[in-house]
């Protein structure tokens, strides 16, 4: 009696932890199928590229936006459980909210049609669809954001965590913390929507609503992506050995952590002043009529994520060799081009917000921040806020989670290794294509008085740059089936 105890409590720890890579992994698929097919559907139906909003997102894109990058967060978390260290009953939970994920997607695509054709019924809808969605979601994320700070000092039972290894997850709780703020702000500029009014904390403020519910809206958008694309990065790097440097190359990532982690704490700070008070975000290098040109405060901030994030990638090139799934000596030699890949969304990114977008805020007083109609290239800028919202906070950082997901679940060897050089050749030459078009069409575009949409040779290179990125999201659906044929190395796991 006493053996059979035994071996069903044997059981139940040591094969519950199998199963859950299994059923996590058809989630991770199931999430990627969602992801593919909703983007398919939006550049089939959205006019993404039409003139409208001074270049800005309409109200329906947005949130056509968030349908897609909704379920990548979460398909992020359950490659995140395969990379650190949580408790089981955390990964379930992870899992298992895959589903609620893909149905508050169901319920921002209501809300974008219904907005986009003006029907209020599936606005109203689409609203109470979405909010418990988020909400348990949020809570899924809290919870998984809390067990890496516990794990650190309590990793569950056979499991270890290096002291090297815990500072890589601190960094992950602290850009989970700012993701988990901008979700507030979200969830705040959602329940306005339904009748909730926030009118007390705007009068508490002296400024109308209209103008709290701004700055709210701001926070949320401009606070989100930088630090979800963080958290990809520290992602990345530990996937890929962070914890494993030794000399001066560890203490130079420190150091490119520590770059990320000061910004994320600057524009956290900022946005949140901005939003709970009345503080008006100032311009650095300020000149030309009225002060126009001057790159802003936050871009700044934000900026820092991209520069530790560069610096970071630049430090682990090796690292580029090898593969997480086989740690045999060949695959430890070999050359791995989806590492390359996700390196290489961190330096486009930072082309077209550093190269092209401090460039036309250091001259305003031309490009007219997409608005003032009396600039002479307003066109322009016009084009760039649109076409670099769908680049850097769309393609990119959903692009970086696919390649993630390719390099963390699927087999390395034989259709899957090929599927995966398919998938990654097709994404590095989107990206460059994307990004160049996106700077070509920009700087010579018509000016004042055509329409931004009638495009020209940089926009045709940048709408088939976008549909390479997006022809490697539908490759990585394959590699996604490709069999699990090992157990996911305990070395790196453990972190």
């Amino acid at each position: 009696m006493e053996d059979t105890v035994l071996d069903r409590e044997q059981f139940t720890i040591n094969i519950p932890s199998g199963r859950l890579d299994a059923f996590s992994s058809k989630m991770a698929r199931l999430l990627t199928a969602w992801i593919v097919l909703v983007t398919v559907l939006s550049f089939i139906t959205v006019p993404w590229l039409k003139d409208a909003s001074s270049g800005d997102l309409t109200p329906s894109m947005i949130w056509f936006y968030h349908a897609i990058m909704l379920p990548a967060a979460l398909l992020f978390l359950i490659l995140s459980t395969r990379v650190f260290v949580t408790h089981n009953w955390v990964r379930y939970l992870i899992s298992h909210s895959a589903l609620v994920a893909i149905f508050e997607g169901v319920g921002f695509l209501i809300l974008g049609y219904g907005t986009q054709h003006n029907i209020s019924s599936l606005t109203s809808f689409g609203y109470w669809v979405i909010m418990p969605c988020t909400m348990e979601l949020f809570a899924v994320t809290v919870i998984f954001v809390l067990d890496l700070a516990y794990g650190a000092f309590r990793p569950p039972a056979g499991e270890s965590v290096s002291a090297q290894k815990a500072e890589i997850r601190w960094a992950m709780f602290f850009a989970g913390i700012s993701v988990l703020t901008w979700v507030v702000m979200g969830l705040l500029a959602a329940a306005s929507q339904v009748g909730i009014s926030w009118s007390f904390w705007a009068n508490w403020q002296h400024e109308s609503s209209s103008t709290l519910m701004g700055n709210i809206i701001t926070s949320h958008s401009h606070g989100m992506l930088p630090s979800f694309m963080a958290g990809i990065v520290f992602l990345a790097a530990e996937a890929f050995g962070y914890s494993k440097l030794d000399g001066i190359r560890k203490q130079i990532a420190r150091v490119s952590v520590g770059i990320m982690l000061a910004g994320i704490a600057l524009y956290s700070g900022i946005y949140a002043v901005s939003t709970i008070g009345t503080f008006v975000i100032p311009a650095w290098f300020p000149s030309g009529a009225g002060g126009a040109n001057g790159i802003a405060m936050d871009d700044t901030m934000t900026g820092l994520v991209g520069v530790g994030a560069l610096l970071l990638a630049a430090i682990m090139v090796p690292e580029i060799r090898g593969s997480f799934r086989n740690l045999t000596d060949a695959a430890k030699r070999r050359f791995n081009p989806v590492r390359l890949a996700v390196y290489m969304t961190y330096f486009m990114s930072c082309v077209a917000m550093f190269v092209y977008g401090y460039f036309i805020e250091m001259n305003e007083t031309r490009y007219g921040a997409a608005s003032v109609a009396s600039a002479s290239q307003v066109v322009d800028d016009q084009i760039f806020t649109r076409a670099h919202l769908l680049l850097v906070f769309g393609s990119l950082p959903v692009i970086a989670v696919f390649l993630l997901a390719a390099e963390l679940l699927s087999d390395t060897s034989g259709v899957g290794a090929r599927l995966k050089n398919v998938m990654s050749g097709l994404v590095i030459v989107g990206m460059l294509l994307s990004t160049g078009g996106l700077g070509i069409w920009t700087f010579t575009a018509p000016g004042q008085g055509r329409t931004f949409d009638a495009g020209n040779a940089g926009a045709i290179l940048y709408v088939v740059g976008q549909c390479m990125i997006l022809a490697g999201g539908f490759v990585e659906l394959f590699t996604m089936r490709s069999p699990e044929v090992q157990e996911l190395p305990a070395a790196i796991v453990s972190g």
